[in-house]
C-alpha cells in the first residue's frame, strides 16, 4: 500500500517532488517522485537508523555503482543518484506494468507465446547484466515487471560482480529468495552467472504453470528440493520443456548461457500485446491514472476511498501536499495495479466474504494446541472451494490431499494448488491490510498470497493461510474467512492432546537454564515454540518433522548427554558474527518417517557462550519434564 508521508518526511529529494511512500525493506525505503520533466521515478533511500553504520552506507554505494553499470531494453534504468549526501538515494525509472507474481496470481499461468516472450526478454536482460561482469542473484517473479512492450528486470540490491569475493550477507538474512535460488546458492557454493540461469528456469516454470518447481512448506525443504530433487516437468507445456529443463540442470556447467538461450529462441513473431488481455488492461488503466497525476502539479493526491481515477474535485480549493497530508482524514496516495520499478506492491484482491460479519473470538494458545488442524480446516471450507484462477475449475475439498505439518498445522495440495494453514504460529512479516474478517484485523505477508489473523493486538502469533507462490489469493482469503467463521466449532482432539503438541514450550525450561545459556527475560510463546532474548538467544521448538526435514546431519552428529539420552547437534551461521547450534531430542516415533522432537537453538555473538553444550544442558533438563511416552 502506498502511504502518505509523515511530517518528518521531505517534500522533495533533490529536484524530485515526493508524492508518497511506495514501501520499505530491511535496508531502505522507496518513495514515489515526480521529476521536473514530468517523469515518475522510484527513489530508494537508506533508512535513517542506518546512516551512522558505515557498512550499510558502503552497501548502498555498491548497489548504486552496480545499478548504474546495467543498461539494456529489459532493465529499469537509473536516472539519478547521490551517495555522498546526508541521506543517500537512488532514482530509477518508474515502470508502468504488472509484477509477474501479481499477473500469474490474478490471471493464471501465461500462454506459451507469452512465456517465450518473457524468456527472450529476461535472457536479453541477463546477457546485458552478465556482460558487465555482474550477477543479479535474486531473479524472482516479484523482480520482473510485465510492461506493455516486454518484461523488465529490477532490483539489484544483492547483485555483485563476478570477480568479487566479498560477502554481502547481513545478520539474520538469507541472500536470495529460497524458491528461486540455484543449487549453488542453497548449498553455499561458488556463484557464477549460471546461477541466474537456474533462477530463470524456475521463474519460467512458474510463469508457465502457476507454481514453483521446488517450493515446499518450509524453507529448509525448499532448499533441499533445489539441491537434491529433479523438477516435475509434466505440467510444463511441451513447447517449453527443453528450454526450462536446460536451465534447471543441477550442474551449472551444463546450463545454457543467456546468449545461447537467445539463439535457441531465435527471432520471435512480433506481438503488439505480448501478454494476456487483462494484463494489458491493467497496464493501460495504470498509465491513464499516472497521466492524471501529471495533469496538474498541485493536484497529485487522491482522496482515500474515492475511485482511483477521481482526483480532488475542481470546485475545491487547491492545497499544497504538505497541508493535504497533515489533515486528520489521513489522505494517502493511491496507485492501483502494478508498482514502481521496485515492485513493492501487489494488485488488489477481493475483500473476504464475511468481512462485515459477527465478531470472532480468538482461542488461546492452550486451546489451539489440541486442535486437529486438517479436520478443522476441511470442516470450515465445506465441500467445494472457489474455482481455480489457473484453470477456472471449481475444486472439491475431498479431492485434495491433506497432511499434518511438522508444527501440527495442515498442508493441503491438489493438481491445481496448495494451501498451508498454521494455527498458533508466528506472524513474522505480516502487516495489516486495513480490512477485517469477522471484525478481526486481516493481515497479509508482503505481496504473498498469505493471510492471517492475530491472537490479539499484542500477540505475535495467530492463524495463517499461505497459498505459497502468489497463484490464488482469492482462495487464501476465502480460507481465512471460513476459518474465522468456524472458530466457535474448534474441538480438542484427544490424540493430539496426548502428544507433544499440547506442551507449552515455555514451561519446559527454567529461568536458571536460560541464564546459564546467556539469555534472559520472559519467554515469548507461539503454539509450539518459545524464545528468549538477551545476548545469547535461546529458542525451544516442539514439532513432528519428517526425518529428512530434520537434516541428514542429525545422523552423524549424535551426542550422548547421559543415561542414553541422544542429542543431535547442528551448527549454523546467521551472519559473520552471529552463530548458533541446534540440539534436537527425538521424543518418540510418529511413523516410519517422522519423530516428535524438541529442538533447542542457542544463538549469540559472544564467545563466552558455548552454544552446543548450552543447548545440550537445556535438553538434559527438559527431558525430565516431558510426559511419559
Amino acid at each position: 500500500m502506498i502511504t502518505a508521508l509523515s511530517s518528518d518526511d521531505p517534500n522533495t529529494v533533490s529536484r524530485y517532488r515526493i508524492l508518497g511512500l511506495l514501501g520499505a525493506g530491511g535496508m531502505g525505503r522507496v518513495l514515489l517522485g515526480l521529476g521536473p520533466d514530468g517523469r515518475f521515478v522510484a527513489i530508494k533511500q537508506i533508512h535513517s537508523r542506518l546512516l551512522d553504520d558505515g557498512d550499510y552506507r558502503s552497501r548502498f554505494h555498491r548497489e548504486v555503482a552496480i545499478s548504474t553499470r546495467v543498461s539494456g531494453a529489459f532493465t529499469a534504468a537509473v536516472v539519478d543518484f547521490d551517495t555522498t549526501g546526508e541521506i543517500p538515494w537512488l532514482a530509477s525509472v518508474f515502470i508502468a506494468g504488472v509484477p509477474l507474481d501479481t499477473a500469474v496470481g490474478q490471471y493464471g499461468a501465461l500462454p506459451v507465446a507469452s512465456v517465450r516472450t518473457l524468456a527472450s526478454g529476461l535472457a536479453s536482460a541477463l546477457h546485458s547484466i552478465h556482460t558487465t561482469g555482474l550477477i543479479h542473484r535474486d531473479l524472482k517473479p516479484a523482480n520482473v515487471i510485465l510492461a506493455k512492450d516486454g518484461p523488465r528486470v529490477i532490483d539489484f540490491g544483492i547483485a555483485r560482480g563476478t570477480e568479487s569475493e566479498e560477502s554481502l550477507t547481513e545478520v539474520g538474512s538469507v541472500l536470495g529468495s529460497p524458491a528461486y535460488m540455484s543449487p549453488e546458492q542453497a548449498g553455499a557454493g561458488a556463484i557464477t552467472a549460471a546461477s541466474d540461469i537456474f533462477s530463470l528456469g524456475s521463474l519460467l516454470y512458474m510463469a508457465a504453470t502457476g507454481m514453483s518447481p521446488f517450493a515446499a512448506a518450509s524453507a529448509p525443504v525448499t532448499l533441499f528440493n533445489i539441491v537434491h530433487t529433479e523438477p516435475d516437468l509434466a505440467p510444463v507445456p511441451e513447447q517449453l520443456r527443453e528450454l526450462i529443463a536446460g536451465c534447471l540442470r543441477k550442474d551449472p556447467r551444463e546450463r545454457p548461457t543467456a546468449a545461447q538461450i537467445l539463439d535457441y529462441l531465435g527471432i520471435l513473431a512480433i506481438q503488439g500485446n505480448p501478454w494476456p488481455a487483462p494484463i494489458h488492461q491493467d497496464i493501460a488503466a495504470q498509465t491513464a491514472r499516472m497521466r492524471e497525476l501529471t495533469a496538474d502539479p498541485e493536484r497529485t493526491q487522491i482522496i482515500l476511498g474515492a475511485p482511483p481515477h477521481r482526483l480532488v474535485p475542481p470546485d475545491q480549493p487547491k492545497r499544497r501536499r504538505g497541508r493535504l497530508l497533515g489533515v486528520a482524514c489521513a489522505v494517502v496516495i493511491v496507485i492501483v495495479a502494478a508498482t514502481a520499478a521496485v515492485a513493492l506492491l501487489r494488485g488488489n484482491t477481493p475483500a473476504p466474504p464475511n468481512a462485515a460479519g459477527p465478531a470472532a473470538v480468538m482461542p488461546t494458545l492452550a486451546q489451539l494446541r489440541g486442535v486437529d488442524a486438517c479436520a478443522w480446516l476441511r470442516q470450515a471450507l465445506g465441500p467445494t472451494l472457489p474455482q481455480s484462477v489457473a484453470t477456472g475449475v471449481r475444486r472439491e475439498t475431498d479431492s485434495w490431499r491433506w497432511t499434518t505439518t511438522s508444527s501440527w498445522g495442515c498442508d493441503g495440495s491438489s493438481g491445481t494448488g496448495r494451501m498451508i494453514v498454521e494455527i498458533g504460529g508466528a506472524l513474522m512479516g505480516f502487516a495489516s491490510t486495513q480490512r477485517e474478517v469477522g471484525q478481526l484485523d486481516l493481515l497479509r505477508r508482503g505481496r504473498d498470497c498469505a493471510f492471517a489473523v492475530a491472537g490479539s493486538e499484542q500477540a505475535s502469533w495467530g492463524i495463517s493461510v499461505d497459498i505459497g507462490l502468489a497463484v490464488d489469493c482469492a482462495l487464501a482469503e476465502y480460507a481465512i474467512d471460513r476459518l474465522v467463521a468456524a472458530l466457535p466449532s474448534l474441538v480438542v482432539d484427544p490424540a493430539i492432546a496426548r502428544s507433544l503438541a499440547s506442551i507449552d514450550p515455555c514451561d519446559l525450561v527454567t529461568e536458571e537454564e536460560i541464564r546459564a545459556a546467556g539469555s534472559s527475560g520472559p519467554g515469548v510463546p507461539t503454539a509450539h515454540s518459545c524464545s528468549w532474548g538477551g545476548d545469547g538467544r535461546v529458542r525451544v521448538d516442539v514439532g513432528r518433522p519428517d526425518d529428512l526435514d530434520s537434516g541428514t546431519i542429525l545422523a552423524i552428529n549424535a551426542v550422548d548427554i547421559g543415561e542414553g539420552t541422544l542429542v543431535y547437534n547442528a551448527d549454523f551461521n546467521l551472519g559473520r558474527d552471529d552463530r548458533g547450534c541446534s540440539s534436537t531430542y527425538r521424543f518418540r516415533a510418529v511413523d516410519a518417517s517422522r519423530h516428535e522432537t524438541v529442538t533447542v537453538r542457542v544463538v549469540g555473538s559472544s564467545l563466552a557462550v558455548r552454544r552446543c553444550p548450552a543447548g545440550e544442558a537445556i535438553v538434559a533438563g527438559l527431558v525430565t519434564r516431558l510426559p511419559q511416552r
